[in-house]
């Protein structure tokens, strides 16, 4: 499992939590169930990782990174453990989900959260707590009463037996009660259980110990405040001493760094606490559109031309669907080409004294398609490359891969689902040169998918150019297959969920 990607992932979707995510530590620990986080490292079972979804890593990781960034651990303080880690994962679960994030098995949710930051969420639950226990125990007085009013008219000769079931009456009435009051426990908790002030998928069990150390370490502080006078002038003396031998130098630039990064995190963390859960997500939603679009205008400088630079973005490109083909494949590539069975005598047999021949299915041939993922390529663009990809697929063997201004190497694909499960790197300049020189020389066909919005080639290649677009290229040997903008725009409009490739 890839951690740096699952966090490289995280920086994308959560700008705002940028210094949460970088200075966090992500540490693997086969003894937590899930996740979970100390307010400073963020542990994870790798085991429970795998066996998920990519979104539903990112949903876990996030939601950690959720509790160090809103300091939600030192924000408890003297709150009911259990209703607060309800309210904390209610609130971030319902932001993470409105996200598009899936949740995974066990979370909390809560969807009206949404609406609340933390400590509101919190005293919501808390009010709901309360008047379901007044509810609780009024309806206990109410059957204590109705049971004494009925004790009372019983004849005086059956005193004692009145008594001992009076007595009865009261302790199952508060055992039930109490059972009454379990239950509502449970029930404002969404899910999880009675023994534990664990809630949701994550474990809470560090919460306690970091407090107490934060508690020390506060005191800690608050004592050497104290330090008297001969002491501070015994470390100012010390220091200068150290400083004039240079000695530790690199130990002290290194802690001043660490200081420093860790005095920036709080800050951060302090920005996040006071600004609040709602007006944090709203925030990171204008950060991440403001990023996006430098993304974009960066892109689109590099795009120009041939350009030097290579962006390296790994783009996953969901709902490609199918469409009709464009071009008659197998006529395209007839001139390689052979029928799909013949007649061998390889494998026949006799029976009878005759030779019997075998239908004998003979190997696809084999076509490497790269395709242009440079920064000029949108998704609507790369989608309709990789349609057309799934009807070459019916005609050869395909391998895949990707170019803009380096090659980012060859996937085979044996399916469909393969294609729609591809990862795209690009998102750079344009260099076609990087594009003919991937191929291999034995290989039958040779496809380029590209809008030609960059310098043809210097090295002769017989390939077959597939342009989207209006631009005209002339490269060195091959063919070129112009899709035109009416083509496009048909091809855009059409409904690909009724259309079936053929087997």
């Amino acid at each position: 499992m890839d951690i740096e990607m699952i966090k490289s992932r995280l920086l994308v979707k959560y700008p705002l939590f940028g210094s949460v995510i970088a200075n966090s530590s992500f540490i693997p620990e086969v003894s937590v169930k899930t996740a979970g986080t100390d307010g400073k490292n963020i542990y994870y079972n790798p085991i429970f990782l795998e066996s998920i979804s990519d979104e539903q890593k990112i949903f876990i990781l996030a939601h950690e990174v959720c509790h160090i960034a809103f300091n939600h651990i030192n924000r408890r303080k003297d709150k009911d453990n259990r209703l607060w880690n309800i309210a904390t994962d209610s609130v971030i679960n319902a932001f993470l989900k409105q996200d598009g994030l899936p949740l995974v098995e066990g979370v909390v949710d809560i969807p009206e959260a949404i609406n609340y930051d933390a400590e509101e969420m919190y005293r919501k639950l808390l009010e709901e707590q309360k008047q379901n226990n007044l509810n609780n125990e009024q309806n206990g007085s109410q059957e204590m009463q109705s049971n004494s009013n009925s004790s009372s008219s019983s004849s005086s000769d059956n005193s004692d037996n009145q008594e001992k079931n009076n007595s009865s009456n009261q302790n199952s009435s508060q055992d039930s009660n109490k059972s009454n009051k379990e239950d509502n426990s449970k029930s404002s908790s969404g899910n999880g259980s009675e023994e534990s002030d664990d809630m949701g998928h994550d474990t809470h069990s560090m919460w306690d110990k970091a407090i107490d150390d934060k508690k020390q370490e506060e005191n800690s502080s608050s004592s050497s405040t104290h330090t008297n006078t001969a002491d501070k002038k015994k470390d100012l003396l010390n220091k200068e001493f150290d400083k004039e031998n240079n000695k530790n130098s690199n130990d002290k630039d290194s802690q001043r760094k660490q200081d420093k990064k860790e005095q920036k995190l709080k800050e951060e963390i302090k920005k996040l606490t006071e600004l609040g859960e709602k007006k944090s997500f709203k925030q990171n939603k204008i950060e991440r559109k403001k990023q996006l679009e430098e993304l974009r205008k960066i892109i689109a400088s590099q795009s120009h031309g041939a350009g030097n630079d290579t962006n390296g973005e790994i783009r996953n490109i969901e709902n490609i669907g199918i469409s009709k083909p464009l071009i008659d494949w197998r006529r395209i590539l007839k001139e390689t080409i052979k029928y799909d069975v013949d007649w061998s005598y390889q494998n026949a047999g006799i029976e009878d004294g005759v030779v019997t021949s075998y239908l004998e299915d003979l190997p696809k041939p084999e076509t490497e398609i790269v395709l242009d993922t440079s920064g000029s390529i949108d998704e609507i663009l790369l989608k309709n490359f990789l349609r057309e990809c799934k009807n070459i697929l019916q005609a050869s063997k395909v391998k895949i891969g990707c170019f803009d201004t380096m090659f980012y190497g060859f996937t085979e694909i044996k399916n469909v689902s393969d294609i729609d499960n591809l990862n795209f790197y690009g998102g750079g300049g344009t260099n076609f040169n990087a594009a003919v020189n991937a191929f291999s020389r034995r290989v039958e066909n040779k496809i380029i998918f590209t809008d030609g919005d960059a310098i043809m080639p210097s090295t002769p290649l017989d390939a077959i150019w597939i342009v989207f677009g209006n631009i005209k290229i002339k490269p060195l040997g091959g063919k070129v297959i112009y899709i035109d903008e009416k083509e496009l725009s048909n091809l855009n409009k059409y409904n690909g969920q009724s259309y079936v490739l053929k087997k």
